[in-house]
């Protein structure tokens, strides 16, 4: 299944749905939930390879 395949029902069903208060508030509220499910992913991701790279650097201090 290609991306344009799948993109041409979900038009269609875009298409067929009034754009009432409540429906536009519906789809923010769940692009919002999906858009923090993303950031979290992405930030849990960044630490985690931080996290690897301090692991595998080796740790020179320089003394006085």
């Amino acid at each position: 299944m290609t991306l344009i395949s799948f993109a041409a029902p979900v038009a269609h069903l875009f298409n067929t749905i009034q754009p009432d208060d409540s429906g536009v508030c519906l789809l923010a509220l769940l692009a919002g939930v999906i858009g923090g499910w993303r950031l979290t992913g992405w930030h849990d991701q960044l630490k985690a390879r931080r996290a690897k790279i301090q692991r595998d650097t080796p740790r020179t201090r320089k003394r006085d």
